[in-house]
């Protein structure tokens, strides 16, 4: 999605001209130029879709004990917020002033550089299987819903825990309603 979306700000057939600076009337994008430039967009939106919120899972269990894990998650989310606030400056300040390929070529250098580092490791990561469907965990939860649809909801607060948890007997429970 990168690729194209860097294409989009280098090649003048890509983009519409810009406005003239003493008229208001600017010159519509052409098909092409509205095709390139929202199948760019669609396809970062689910490269970021798709691995944003599967990667610290992924390796939070390339790690055996439950300290290590912490130790990653905590790095995995500085780093991520790290990156968003050089973004957010560094990258904003290039497109501001040096221009909007460079802009998108340091954003595209970046991917190309965790994909490859992703790749080199590959041969070190543990492949963890997923044991049986996700769908049939799905397909048990829409078959008990519909199943007690109309099942009345108990007024006793008790019967909403499935655990005596210390920590939530000490909570102030929250009011049952017969709302969603």
């Amino acid at each position: 999605g990168l690729i194209p979306l860097t294409l989009t700000s280098i090649l003048p057939s890509l983009r519409p001209l810009p406005c003239a600076s003493t008229s208001n009337q600017c010159e519509t994008p052409s098909a092409l130029q509205y095709t390139v430039l929202y199948i760019s967009l669609a396809l970062v939106g689910v490269g970021i879709g798709g691995t944003r919120f599967t990667t610290v899972a992924f390796g939070a269990n390339q790690f055996a004990d439950e300290a290590s894990r912490d130790v990653f998650v905590n790095w995995f989310f500085f780093s991520l917020y790290t990156a968003n606030l050089l973004a957010s400056t560094v990258v904003v300040y290039v497109q501001d002033n040096v221009g909007w390929a460079w802009g998108y070529g340091v954003c595209l250098v970046a991917n190309i550089i965790s994909v490859f580092t992703f790749i080199i490791g590959k041969w070190h990561y543990q492949d963890v299987r997923p044991q049986g469907s996700p769908f049939t965990g799905i397909a048990r939860v829409l078959a008990a819903a519909i199943r007690k649809r109309r099942v009345a909801l108990s007024p006793n607060f008790d019967d909403y825990f499935y655990q005596d948890d210390s920590e939530i007997a000490k909570k102030e429970p929250c009011l049952l309603t017969p709302k969603f």
